[in-house]
């Protein structure tokens, strides 16, 4: 009986491991930058072109390249979304067996369940985004290099793979560096131990720059305008709070949580001092030289969530000496109303799609999930009906422009490119006659106007011709306008 319960912990982390990642990822529609993640190159564009053209590494598109064998026009959300999740469950597995090598079975189990149900990992692992491929590598790299140090029979094969994973990290995204603290930490052991295999730390550390160099020396080389000023923009915009964004994927008592936990945790910054340089590092570079983090706050939260494991490890030790004999009972509340919590918030804000946070209120019994307005949203339950709202145009057996208050990203994909978008198009009076208005409730983009005009200026003067719904509220309206009606909303009249 014992040993059952010893287990439950372990089969709670896997239950709501896969449960998190796989229930309803093919719900949304694409949102944002996952539509930037496709693999679509111009016609007579080489993948080489395309790939040094984008502003992340490529790994991210040779995946959905891949899944464009299976899936031709990825019009399937769930395949498509798929090995990202699945990246994201090999993630979680293989952080628990490195985290187990280095601090011990218990610290692993809690900072597992940490990364397991925080927000920002759930919402990674329900997109199609790099961070779910970046973080696998980087988890990889750190279980190999420790691999390598404890065990002989890893002690050169587990350096060259943690190499070779580092490397497949950083083309990833440059977000793979963020891990190099705890990397040159466990390749400084290695050496300490192995002092007369110099030659294979040489060897290793050339493939590692022969792998980043092949497409980073040519990517920054031949730089695009847009990228650069897609960097300048998120370097010296405006400081935007990572709190506020942790919250958004974290609500209420959480972060509080978080951050009572990772102050005890430095209580044992003797046995996680390793740990802290490595958290230190990209909060560090990210909160003083980037104006606009965004997400990228998970490649400080990963080591966070060991040091909140050690906080917990401090508190169940002081439960201990204060209260002996009732200490198993106070701890299994303590760490009960913790990952319960945060697996029930992860629910309701990500599979749950009955009212859609954070594009509005969600209301639970007396829980209250306030709608978010801001930037970095994503992975959450989004449907529109755009691949309908594709069809139906197309049902019109008519070329027709249309405009809308959602981002040009997704109508660019969901949209045949037979139809012109007006944002994009000036207006032919020669060439189209109708001009449809598709007008989205709670938009990615945050707009909840077209041309300045609210939905009630279209729905009291024009005719409504097809409305989509989810459970019994409208979320996306089309309007039909002759050339002369909008002629006279151009023109104000």
């Amino acid at each position: 009986m014992k040993k059952i319960i010893r287990k439950i912990p372990l089969a709670y982390l896997i239950l709501t491991t896969f449960w998190l990642r796989l229930i309803n990822i093919g719900y949304s529609n694409y949102q944002g930058d996952e539509i930037k993640a496709l693999y679509r190159p111009q016609d007579g564009q080489s993948m080489l072109n395309f790939l040094l053209t984008q502003r992340k590494g490529p790994i991210q598109f040779l995946v959905t390249y891949f899944m464009s064998f299976f899936n031709h026009n990825f019009e399937h959300e769930f395949l498509l979304r798929l090995p990202f999740t699945i990246a994201s469950i090999f993630a979680i597995y293989f952080f628990y067996k490195f985290v187990k090598i280095e601090f011990g079975q218990r610290i692993a189990l809690y900072s597992s369940l940490f990364i397991s149900l925080n927000g920002l990992f759930v919402a990674f692992a329900r997109i199609v985004q790099y961070q779910s491929f970046v973080i696998l590598f980087a988890i990889l790299a750190l279980y190999c290099f420790s691999l390598a140090d404890k065990y002989n029979n890893w002690r050169i094969y587990g350096l060259y793979l943690g190499m070779f994973f580092w490397a497949l990290s950083i083309l990833a995204h440059y977000d793979g560096i963020f891990i190099a603290p705890f990397v040159f930490y466990l390749v400084y052991r290695w050496y300490f131990n192995n002092s007369n295999q110099i030659k294979h730390l040489i060897y290793s550390v050339i493939i590692f720059l022969i792998l980043v160099s092949i497409f980073y020396i040519p990517f920054f080389l031949f730089i695009s305008e847009s990228t650069k000023e897609y960097w300048t923009e998120r370097i010296s915009k405006q400081s935007v709070s990572s709190t506020r964004t942790f919250m958004t994927y974290n609500p209420l008592f959480l972060i509080y949580i978080y951050a009572i936990l990772g102050l005890m945790g430095l209580f044992k910054i003797k046995e996680n001092f390793s740990v802290v340089l490595w958290f230190l590092f990209p909060l560090i570079s990210l909160e003083t030289l980037v104006g606009n983090p965004g997400t990228h706050i998970y490649t400080y939260v990963i080591p966070f969530c060991i040091l909140m494991a050690f906080g917990l490890e401090v508190i169940q030790s002081f439960i201990q000496k204060q209260f002996f004999k009732k200490s198993q009972y106070i701890s299994v509340f303590i760490l009960s109303t913790i990952y319960i919590s945060s697996f029930f918030f992860s629910h309701l804000l990500f599979i749950d799609n009955k009212q859609e946070y954070p594009w509005e209120n969600k209301n639970f019994v007396f829980f209250n999930f306030k709608r978010q307005s801001r930037q970095s949203l994503f992975g959450f339950p989004y449907y529109r009906h755009w691949e309908k709202v594709g069809s139906y145009l197309e049902s019109t057996k008519s070329n027709v422009y249309f405009i809308t208050n959602e981002k040009k990203s997704i109508t660019r994909y969901y949209i045949p490119s037979n139809f012109k978008n007006l944002e994009l198009y000036p207006y032919d009076a020669n060439s189209y006659e109708k001009i449809y208005v598709i007008y989205i409730r709670n938009p990615q983009s945050g707009n909840k106007k077209i041309l300045e005009k609210e939905q009630s200026y279209w729905e009291e003067r024009y005719q409504r011709v097809k409305t989509f719904s989810n459970h019994g509220r409208i979320v996306t309206t089309i309007y039909r306008l002759s050339g002369s009606e909008w002629e006279k909303v151009v023109k104000g009249k």
